[in-house]
């Protein structure tokens, strides 16, 4: 067996690998340094090359390790996905399906979706996870989701996405705002504090690269947050302006419209959303299924919640 790897070994070498450091991977193993140390060597004595080399005080892999370790995660991905397929099988269990939604997918078809799932699917366990694109499609990669509902772009290769609805961002404020008193341009706009989410969240960045590529500052933001949904009611009660979906701008409950748009070309923002997961990973009949109901209604069911 000695031409043989272990799985364990190479699930310990991802590990150190993406952390770069033997004694961070120690820590989120619970393992001990010496064992970890000792799973690169049984690793670089069976292939008979070195894995990884010193930087400062981390750990860097050489280019042999760069292949292994694209390997290895497909292997393990297999490997799991397997165990599932052959559980899932022998036992006949619905299971659980791991669903990561950024936050207004979440507002408008979590609750419509999971009705028309568990008709089918009754026993079905639902853990659902919200937050943004980024952190969404770390956590698929790392196959600790099995499904996102995200946007589109700059999607990782060894994803795959369904497109079903198309959005639009535009820049509001409360119905009342003085801003509606006078013909607006985006430079106007910078006259104003805004609300609105974290550099990292893409149509933030879409928006600050709008005013740069303008020649104008960055929109001068009072209030940064990361609790998307709670920014309609925000700009409601305020003089500041946001950038949010038009599908925000509907009609409250009581037959009030209290958000508008400010209908500038220059600050309309396209955006798809994508039902995406991992490419050739194993999905159970019950997860299949989720995803055909976003990819077939999806569109339908955004636009009527």
């Amino acid at each position: 067996m000695t031409d043989q790897l272990d799985l364990r070994d190479l699930h310990y070498f991802e590990t150190i690998a993406t952390l770069g450091h033997v004694g961070k991977a120690a820590e989120k193993l619970h393992r001990s340094q010496p064992a970890l140390t000792g799973c690169i060597r049984r690793i670089e004595s069976t292939l008979g090359t070195a894995l990884f080399e010193k930087e400062g005080r981390n750990i860097r892999l050489t280019p042999a390790g760069e292949v292994l370790l694209s390997r290895a995660r497909i292997l393990l991905m297999n490997a799991d996905d397997i165990v599932r397929e052959i559980k899932d099988y022998s036992s006949g269990a619905i299971g659980q399906i791991r669903i990561g939604l950024v936050p207004t997918a979440a507002h408008h078809l979590l609750l419509p979706v999971t009705r028309i799932l568990s008709k089918d699917f009754p026993d079905v366990r639902l853990k659902t996870v919200i937050g943004q694109s980024d952190l969404l499609n770390r956590s698929l990669k790392e196959r600790e989701l099995d499904l996102v509902i995200g946007m589109g772009s700059d999607l990782d290769e060894d994803f795959e996405s369904f497109p079903f609805f198309q959005d639009t961002m535009v820049v509001v404020a409360n119905s009342s705002h003085k801003i509606f008193n006078e013909t607006v341009t985006i430079k106007d706009l910078l006259k104003y504090k805004w609300v609105l989410a974290p550099k990292s969240v893409a149509s933030r960045h879409w928006l600050d690269q709008t005013f740069e590529l303008q020649g104008l500052p960055k929109p001068d933001v009072q209030i940064e947050t990361n609790l998307l949904l709670m920014i309609p009611s925000m700009i409601m009660q305020t003089e500041f302006l946001s950038f949010i979906s038009r599908l925000n701008l509907r009609p409250s409950d009581s037959g009030n419209k209290l958000l508008k748009e400010i209908p500038i070309k220059e600050t309309t923002m396209q955006r798809h959303y994508n039902v995406i997961h991992v490419k050739d990973g194993y999905l159970p009949p019950a997860t299949k299924r989720l995803r055909d109901i976003f990819i077939q209604q999806g569109k339908n069911l955004f636009e009527k919640n």
